[in-house]
């Protein structure tokens, strides 16, 4: 999140021995970084005054980069409002970011969390959204890795944040058109809000509503890819005018729809379509899809099926045969699925259905596709961890590290089987390496206690 707008003006503050002399500030949003009572307080301690309500008095807002500064009924925040209204009366206020305040009283270390990448085990402690979601997020695109190590993604914490916060807006009754006035508002003053729209649009979750790309038709809300349809499929043969004229109101007539604007179908349309198409017919990524949506709902068994189903088809195409790279650079046949992938994601299933020993037999075969799978090698060793394999366990997760020494998911697990070990000084280490990885969430404060509590041990046996 940036903020748009003219250069600084000059003020005291700039030349005080405190940064923040002089002014009056006050907050809009959700903190990424802190709750508002410490923020005031830091205000204070730099020599500023904090405030409570937006007045004129007011010299500078800071805007939370916890998601967007957006109310409980989906509207703008009224803060940000009458500081944008102010602006243009003519009255001297900054609306800063969260990221540049904090860089402005030198807390560049807390500026750098909500700067820093997240893999999605990390994401679902510090959001409380479990990881099926933020993995169900990312394959339909909500979200997008900003870097991949290890085939393990990094996600920008704001942007899963921002898409965290339209989530819960829609889920509690806000319209789509209501959300998207506030954020075609919100732009006016912030930068980065192209993006939160293309969310809004994914998210999108009415049952009557299908969305559709470049490869078919998907229910936003799942990621559940339901058809291949042709590029101009005839729907005046299955809905009323007004709908058809609705699908394609928004695309000219020298126009071209791309991804990021898909068009929408009913789904009554949708649901007469693939009545009409056997799952005889479903293609390995079709499947794939499929498993995945099962997952998510919880019915492990028939996600299972669903990922043997895809993995037989790629078999019986003799694609893994004749050249497994194939089947990831696409030299192979249109959508076809990783089997890495498919392997990882039915281990999960798996072991979220109770089958331990066939979850770890899975976890072996998507290292076997893919030797350099962080996420899989991790997941061994929590498995064998639980089953008190500690042998087996640590040999996982010192592959893990060994791929990527930077992984804070393996190595907040080999810090733990470390402790449970006992091995108690080697544990301190990996809980150091693990901070500087992730400073922020109960992993983190849990890391900085262990290290206190060596430290005050260590202390108390010089002092005897």
């Amino acid at each position: 999140m940036s903020i748009q707008g003219s250069s600084e003006p000059d003020r005291p503050s700039l030349s005080s021995s405190l940064p923040l002399s002089g002014e009056c500030v006050t907050f809009t949003g959700t903190l990424a970084s802190m709750v508002h009572r410490e923020a005031g307080e830091l205000v204070e301690r730099n020599g500023g005054r904090a405030v409570q309500s937006m007045s004129g008095s007011v010299s500078m807002l800071v805007v939370g980069e916890e998601g967007w500064p957006l109310e409980e009924d989906g509207a703008a925040s009224q803060k940000l409002t009458h500081a944008t209204q102010l602006i243009a009366d003519g009255a001297d206020v900054r609306i800063v970011a969260e990221s540049d305040w904090l860089h402005l009283i030198h807390l560049n270390e807390r500026r750098d969390e909500i700067q820093r990448s997240y893999t999605p085990a990390m994401l679902t402690t510090l959001l409380d959204v479990p990881v099926r979601v933020i993995r169900r997020w990312a394959r339909i695109q909500l979200i997008r890795p900003v870097r991949v190590v290890g085939r393990c993604p990094y996600f920008d914490y704001r942007e899963v944040a921002s898409a965290q916060r339209l989530a819960r807006l829609l889920d509690e009754g806000v319209t789509p058109e209501r959300l998207e006035e506030s954020l075609l508002q919100l732009s006016q003053t912030l930068a980065g809000t192209d993006r939160s729209l293309a969310q809004l649009t994914l998210l999108v979750h009415d049952e009557k509503v299908l969305m559709r790309d470049s490869h078919g038709v998907l229910i936003p809300r799942t990621g559940q890819r339901l058809l291949d349809f042709d590029a101009t499929p005839d729907l005046s043969l299955h809905c009323s005018d007004d709908e058809a004229t609705a699908t394609t109101a928004d695309v000219g007539p020298d126009e071209e729809s791309d991804d990021d604007h898909p068009a929408t179908i009913s789904f009554a349309v949708a649901r007469m379509q693939l009545d009409d198409r056997s799952m005889s017919e479903w293609t390995a990524d079709e499947w794939f899809n499929e498993g995945c949506r099962l997952s998510e709902e919880a019915a492990f068994d028939s996600a299972v099926n669903a990922f043997r189903n895809c993995l037989s088809l790629l078999a019986s195409e003799h694609a893994l045969l004749r050249d497994p790279q194939a089947l990831t650079t696409g030299e192979a046949g249109p959508s076809f699925p990783d089997p890495a992938d498919v392997n990882f994601h039915m281990a999960d299933a798996l072991y979220r259905a109770g089958k331990t020993e066939a979850a770890i037999e899975r976890y072996h075969c998507a290292t076997e596709f893919a030797p350099d799978y962080i996420e899989a090698w991790t997941q061994l060793g929590c498995l064998q961890t639980a089953r008190q394999h500690w042998r087996l366990a640590e040999e996982a997760l010192i592959t893990a590290i060994s791929i990527h020494d930077g992984n804070p998911d393996a190595l907040l697990h080999y810090a733990q089987l470390l402790d449970q070990m006992k091995r108690t000084d080697d544990a301190l280490v990996y809980w150091e390496k693990y901070l500087r990885h992730d400073s922020r969430g109960p992993w983190a404060d849990h890391a900085r206690g262990r290290l206190e509590e060596a430290a005050q041990l260590a202390s108390e046996v010089l002092d005897q």
